[in-house]
């Protein structure tokens, strides 16, 4: 063989200089590569490399949230890094940043129903504190110590609900009226429409909440009498 010959074969035999760079990409700076989460690189520091996993890239620059090892770091946006190639890694780091983003859903799911459950009992301290400042107010009205309007008014200042004294009534009625009932009603009948139909007129009571109104019709006889 030829020394021309020997040099074409070797020649053919050599990987190109883009061959090289397909297979071992140049480092570029961790921010050309955070574009999307879930690219996963070679992070070259000074003296070693991480595997990671791109989480995402926050607003203020300067840094890229990374997966390195399971856990989520904040990394320097200029430092060099490279692509995955190899696949087995790629999808280690994968399953790797799956697991991680599980496991932080139930992290951030248990921290929002501990908030939520905080959130709720300061409610609750706030409401008690709100109604005991509210009763003894009230109190103070009624031992004499502030007067009505000094009262109306430091209720109105601070939002809380408006005093209104109420009387409960407990009543008893008892009567008896007569009833001409219509052929072929007997005593059963006018005693139902009695329960029924019977009601209490309040229209004359100054004050009354119609809706507070309860009251029970209870029938002691209905007798036939008369002729």
């Amino acid at each position: 063989m030829s020394n021309t010959t020997q040099q074409r074969a070797l020649t053919l035999g050599r990987p190109t200089a883009q061959l090289a760079i397909t297979a071992y990409p140049h480092p570029q700076p961790l921010a050309a590569l955070a574009g999307a989460p879930g690219q996963a690189v070679i992070v070259l520091h000074a003296d070693r490399r991480d595997n990671a996993v791109v989480l995402a890239q926050p607003a203020e620059a300067g840094t890229v949230h990374v997966l390195i090892d399971g856990q989520a770091r904040s990394v320097s946006a200029d430092i060099p890094a490279v692509p995955v190639t190899d696949s087995s890694t790629a999808l280690a780091l994968a399953r790797q940043a799956v697991e991680w983003a599980l496991a932080a859903r139930h992290s951030a799911v248990d921290r929002a129903r501990g908030l939520a459950e905080r959130l709720d009992e300061q409610r609750q301290r706030h409401v008690g504190q709100v109604a005991e400042i509210r009763a003894y107010a009230i109190d103070r009205h009624r031992d004499g110590d502030i007067c009505r309007d000094g009262l109306d008014k430091f209720l109105d200042h601070f939002g809380l609900d408006p005093y209104e004294p109420r009387h409960r009534v407990q009543f008893t009625i008892s009567g008896s009226f007569a009833v001409t009932p219509e052929n072929g009603r007997d005593t059963d009948g006018t005693g139902y429409d009695v329960r029924e139909y019977l009601r209490l007129d309040t229209d004359q009571v100054d004050g009354v909440d119609e809706d507070s109104v309860t009251f029970d019709v209870m029938i002691d006889e209905v007798e036939t009498g008369g002729e």
